[in-house]
């Protein structure tokens, strides 16, 4: 796109008053100045007219003109959206996540999405919705809470590590040192206390951070996993109780491996689990699920225990170690049962998404992301991850290869069933194989008795870095699976944040949208092409949290403080965006 500079002045004659005396005649003095550059050049984009008029749709009867904005955006009416509707014929919402609409009841609860599509009717915009099943923004924690695993009481018991009995008064007890101070003391005492109350042998701690270290042999057939509990007696002078509990687990005596050697979460001293200065505290317990043992410590049945207690002064005297143990058995739950369960689950939230969308929405992006990037002939699963990202849940693990028939199934029994059904796959530029795996499972779902009209994708480019051959490539994919082929997200940045964009680049990315957009028409055959969707319309802010501060959009937008104004103005991109559609 290239804007001719407009060179004619326009005259403006303001008359200046300039008050001598009261009752005086007014001098009145008249003088011309030009209108900047930058207005008339602005003044030359609002020329335009809305983008949706240069598009040709004679020949292409399943094009849409897509904006994507949020729920609430549209449920608010808000000024953006209604300026929208002048410029786009399609809505895109493909942020209606499993986890903002189900809460911890598991209860779908509709209403903004309802209140966006009844705000919508009487714009009389179509709608392209979704994702209805992805792996992440899922409220995983209560699904996961569907199927726990049921637990069968076994044998409890107490193994009493040490209770200094058999020792000898005087004699020293193995200690680590968590510093290189090496003067804290741990010997075989007796108990101060006189009376009924006393415990006998004990062991004597003095001194700063000297940790006793005790052999502990379980029982047979019981490892540190199932012990529960750490108990203890203890009896401290005032000031000398210290904080910060320490644990550690190792084979031998003497230096506990690195990284091995910590304090319990949340930190804790002896008076916080119950300790008196000067007096014994019984039976005093630490939790041991708040220490992060690692698998393999967890099957030790043999080890030794380093356990004492952070101070730099220490006198206290302890005794009777033990640890509670409890054996227990698990039987999960079977893999037909976690299915049956969460084919009602998902049942549940089709339901509640395509009932409230039903008349309303036309077309749908079912699933998203469902291969795996390594292996596209696979699907994406969590097996293996170990614990995984929060908010994140693999429906495919539990309905298997079948999901996503399943789930358009559902869809068509509570929307409509001529609705134009999208599985949606990303990452294609640079992963071109993809389209295959992707074509091959569309064939498989479609054998599974569910139709799926077409692919959608997503594109999120910069001008300097972007590969028009790998897009273009791509395209020509797509193009080959026969099926509609809809890019629900396009944002092109300028390689940098909004302060560092120049004329320059904000020139090479219209030319950058012009390319893509003629590069669509090219390679998607007509009858194939089911629309451009644009993710950001305007010009991101460092809020936001797709591309924060990236002048992505074909609108800029301003900001006062915090919020958002209306002071939205046209780039050079729409213009991109307006010859494409010319065939410039």
């Amino acid at each position: 796109m290239k804007i001719n500079k407009i060179t004619a002045g326009i005259a403006i004659s303001i008359a200046v008053s300039s008050l001598l005396v009261a009752c005086s005649q007014f001098e009145t003095r008249e003088f011309s100045i030009d209108k900047p550059q930058s207005l008339i050049d602005q003044e030359a984009l609002d020329a335009y007219k809305e983008l949706k008029t240069y598009v040709n749709y004679n020949n292409q009867p399943n094009f849409k003109l897509g904006v994507e904005l949020s729920v609430s955006e549209v449920a608010e009416n808000s000024p953006f959206y209604r300026a929208m509707q002048s410029h786009f014929d399609e809505i895109n919402f493909t942020r209606l996540n499993h986890m903002d609409f189900v809460p911890a009841s598991g209860a779908p609860v509709m209403d903004n999405f309802i209140a966006a599509l009844d705000v919508n009717k009487s714009a009389g915009m179509a709608v392209h919705a979704g994702h209805l099943l992805q792996h992440s923004n899922q409220n995983a924690t209560y699904l996961n809470s569907l199927i726990p695993d049921l637990i069968i009481p076994g044998p409890t018991g107490t193994h009493l590590v040490e209770n200094f009995e058999s020792r000898t008064v005087g004699s020293s007890f193995p200690v680590y040192y968590s510093t290189a101070d090496v003067s804290g003391t741990a010997r075989i005492s007796t108990d101060p206390v006189a009376g009924a109350t006393n415990s006998g042998k004990t062991l004597k701690l003095d001194g700063p951070r000297a940790f006793p270290q005790y052999q502990v042999n379980l029982p047979s057939g019981v490892t540190l996993g199932d012990c529960k509990k750490l108990l203890l007696d203890a009896n401290a002078a005032a000031g000398n109780q210290g904080a910060g509990i320490s644990l550690g687990i190792s084979t031998a005596f003497g230096p506990v491996p690195s990284g091995r050697f910590n304090k319990f979460n949340p930190g804790r001293s002896l008076e916080a689990i119950g300790a008196v200065t000067n007096v014994w505290g019984r039976n005093l317990e630490l939790d041991l699920s708040t220490f992060a043992f690692t698998d393999a410590e967890k099957q030790l049945n043999s080890f030794v225990l380093t356990f004492g207690n952070e101070t730099g002064g220490a006198n206290m005297h302890l005794d009777n170690i033990r640890l509670t143990w409890a054996k227990f058995t698990v039987i999960p739950k079977t893999p037909a049962e976690r299915k049956t369960i969460f084919t009602a689950e998902l049942d549940k939230w089709i339901k509640a998404i395509g009932t409230a969308g039903k008349d309303k929405v036309k077309s749908w992006s079912v699933v998203y992301q469902p291969l795996d990037d390594i292996d596209p002939a696979k699907l994406r699963t969590g097996v293996g991850m170990g614990m995984l990202p929060a908010n994140t849940f693999y429906w495919q693990d539990y309905l298997g290869r079948e999901y996503a028939a399943t789930a358009i199934k559902m869809l068509k029994q509570y929307a409509n069933p001529t609705d134009k059904i999208f599985i949606t796959e990303t990452n294609l530029v640079d992963n071109v194989t993809k389209i295959q795996g992707l074509k091959d499972y569309i064939a498989y779902t479609e054998t599974q008795g569910a139709n799926v009209d077409g692919i959608a994708t997503e594109l999120a480019l910069n001008v300097t870095t972007v590969d028009k051959t790998k897009v273009e490539a791509m395209l020509q994919a797509l193009a080959a699976t026969g099926k509609l082929i809809k890019i629900s997200a396009l944002d092109i940045g300028t390689g940098g944040n909004t302060a560092a964009a120049t004329a320059e680049l904000y020139q090479q990315q219209a030319e950058t949208y012009k390319w893509f957009v003629k590069a669509y028409n090219t390679h998607i055959p007509a009858g194939q092409r089911a629309g451009i969707t644009f993710r950001s319309p305007y010009d991101r802010i460092s809020s936001d949290s797709w591309r924060p501060n990236e002048p992505v959009g074909l609108w800029t937008r301003g900001t006062s403080g915090s919020t958002v104004n209306a002071g939205y103005q046209r780039k050079p991109a729409y213009v991109g965006v307006v010859e494409a559609f010319q065939g410039k």
